[in-house]
């Protein structure tokens, strides 16, 4: 793993999304993330972990767009702030079944990876307040 924190923004993977998201056109960007979520909630057999990642950077992004929305934005968040975009319910959905499965040690080297660190606990934590905001 390319990490230096158990964050979702916290690896390379997640480093090169918001590059490429941030390169594409804002009418772009929520099938952009559906294809990154796809990657995660529609994947037969095994996660592989930089697909994950990449994919928890897009359910960060949109727990952090979703939250701006609604009118309670989470903290400035310098490399999220300039991707901007309308969050819809299925949008949503998809991002909430994302980190959901991610969460999930079946087949899943992301995982595992934490597991093998001991940092999983951590990387759930991270996950949570994200969640929260998706699953409401």
């Amino acid at each position: 793993m390319g990490a230096w924190g158990t964050g979702p923004l916290d690896n390379d993977a997640a480093g090169d999304l918001l590059d490429e998201l941030g390169e594409a056109r804002p009418e772009d960007l929520p099938d952009l993330l559906g294809s990154k979520f796809a990657c995660v909630i529609g994947v037969e057999g095994g996660l592989d972990s930089w697909e994950t990642e990449q994919a928890l950077a897009g359910v960060a992004l949109v727990a952090y767009r979703l939250a701006a929305q609604r009118g309670y934005p989470l903290e400035l968040d310098e490399d999220l702030e300039p991707i901007r975009f309308e969050v819809s319910e299925e949008l949503r959905h998809q991002a909430e079944r994302t980190v959901r499965r991610a969460l999930m040690p079946e087949d899943n080297e992301w995982y595992h990876l934490w597991t093998l660190s001991n940092g999983i606990d951590k990387a759930q934590a991270e996950l949570e307040p994200y969640l929260r905001i998706l699953s409401t």
